[in-house]
């Protein structure tokens, strides 16, 4: 990201957006990546520090951090479903201050890496200590994972392990995060997983693959079988490292993301978890929450929350049932209290799924009445004026269309917010995994949804 970059105020490009909004009444169809146009493929600072499913696209969030007709005396900008922390990093980059939640335990430490400003020479030294320290012990702790059998080699895991026991041992707790988010990458590296598939899923020829594509499996694991473990470790963290000088040379004085909470449902103060977040005090929130037919989030970090103690195996479904937006629901029937504040035409959606798969039509139910209480949370927390942009795409279930737009339109006009601007962009490619079952479908263009507090 060049230093002119950094110097634009996208606040006229969006007055002109909400002009020829409300000019037509109708969505102002946009390509994010050539308004933004400074923001080049290359620059991208610590944002590719790990894989994650779903990632926003930078653009989006450069383009609103960047406006400073959102604030006035604070500067603060909070991400109640943080993910991998790209709102985060952009919001720190332009010299404001990152508020993030997420339940996914992984992509807090994530985000919080990603926006730290470290000292590259410190992390240098201790990468030298820990490849000395892991290529001397002879043995360490086996960690417990998910199908430990399936993923690695037994030579593999152990050598893993002992990469692992090494970075234990790096202080403070600050830079160990550092390492532990490279070990994640390397865990993932050098598992069977097919790379190209967000969830772990085992990498195997198949008949149905063409001889080409059978050649780059074996290829692949024939890579993974023959590659010293703590020379790949290496390299991954020499790269991270670069990326976070990088960002230190692009904006020395950022702010790293604090933790407003787990839950949208119940942002919490910075500093006092058992505080919540104060009423009227955010100016600015720009988020993706997860759509209607659920994102596999929980699943696809699998082998990271194990490998870094951050969830056991056996705790895996009930991390994912405190996220909204899960795969599943519990086996019981459940009553849920809040379909009657279901606006009408979501109502009549949840009958017509149900006889088709009342799984699905639960799933659905349960996540329309979870973004509510997360959008009343919202609310509760923007500055009078403040705004919530919001990142949103509509899908099928069972062949109905779930329009989670309208939904966030009518909910948050039913809690006092006006929709200020209405975006579309086409999804180019942002390893969103946008067919997640066969009662789904793809998806192929996001709303980008801004409503306004009434003052």
């Amino acid at each position: 990201m060049s230093t002119i970059s950094e110097k634009i105020d996208t606040s006229s490009i969006y007055k002109e957006l909400c002009k020829n909004y409300h000019s037509t009444g109708k969505a102002v169809e946009v390509d994010f990546r050539g308004m933004i146009n400074w923001l080049k493929k290359g620059d991208q600072l610590t944002h590719q520090i790990h894989t994650y499913p779903a990632k926003l696209l930078p653009h989006i969030a450069h383009f609103f951090t960047r406006a400073s007709s959102f604030f006035d005396e604070s500067n603060v900008v909070l991400d109640p479903f943080c993910g991998s922390g790209t709102v985060a990093l952009e919001a720190s980059l332009a010299g404001c201050q990152p508020l993030v939640a997420d339940a996914n335990p992984f992509a807090l430490m994530l985000t919080k890496v990603k926006t730290r400003n470290y000292d590259v020479s410190k992390l240098r030294s201790q990468l030298e200590v820990v490849i000395k320290k892991a290529r001397r012990y002879k043995q360490s702790t086996q960690i417990e994972i998910v199908n430990p059998e399936l993923w690695y080699s037994e030579k593999n895991k152990t050598a893993l392990e002992r990469i692992l026991r090494a970075i234990r041992t790096v202080e403070p707790i600050e830079h160990q995060e550092f390492f532990l988010i490279c070990f994640s990458v390397l865990a993932k590296r050098m598992s069977y997983a097919d790379p190209h598939i967000s969830v772990p899923v085992r990498l195997r020829e198949k008949d149905k693959f063409s001889a080409e594509v059978n050649r780059k499996i074996r290829e692949r694991l024939a890579w993974i079988d023959s590659t010293l473990v703590s020379d790949e470790f290496l390299k991954i963290c020499q790269s991270n490292i670069e990326r976070i000088n990088a960002a230190n040379e692009c904006m020395p004085s950022r702010k790293e993301a604090m933790q407003a909470g787990v839950d949208a449902r119940l942002l919490t103060s910075p500093q006092d978890a058992g505080v919540a977040l104060g009423n009227n005090s955010v100016p600015l929130i720009v988020t993706s929450p997860p759509y209607g037919s659920a994102q596999k989030y929980i699943r696809a970090s699998s082998l990271s929350l194990n490998w870094l103690g951050l969830t056991e195996p056996c705790r895996l479904s009930e991390l994912e049932g405190k996220s909204i937006g899960r795969e599943h629901v519990p086996a019981f029937r459940e009553n849920f209290e809040d379909e009657d504040l279901l606006p009408e035409s979501f109502r009549i959606l949840i009958k017509k799924i149900s006889p088709i798969n009342e799984t699905r039509a639960r799933i659905t139910q349960k996540y329309l009445a979870e973004m509510d209480r997360a959008i009343v949370e919202m609310v509760r927390v923007l500055s009078p004026n403040g705004c919530a942009a919001i990142v949103i795409g509509n899908n099928q279930v069972c062949g109905e269309v779930l329009r989670n737009d309208n939904f966030l339109i009518a909910r948050f006009a039913a809690h006092g917010m006006d929709l200020e601007l209405n975006l579309i962009d086409n999804i180019k490619s942002r390893g969103l995994m946008t067919k997640r079952n066969r009662t789904a479908s793809i998806i192929s263009r996001e709303s980008v949804l801004v409503f306004r507090k009434k003052g």
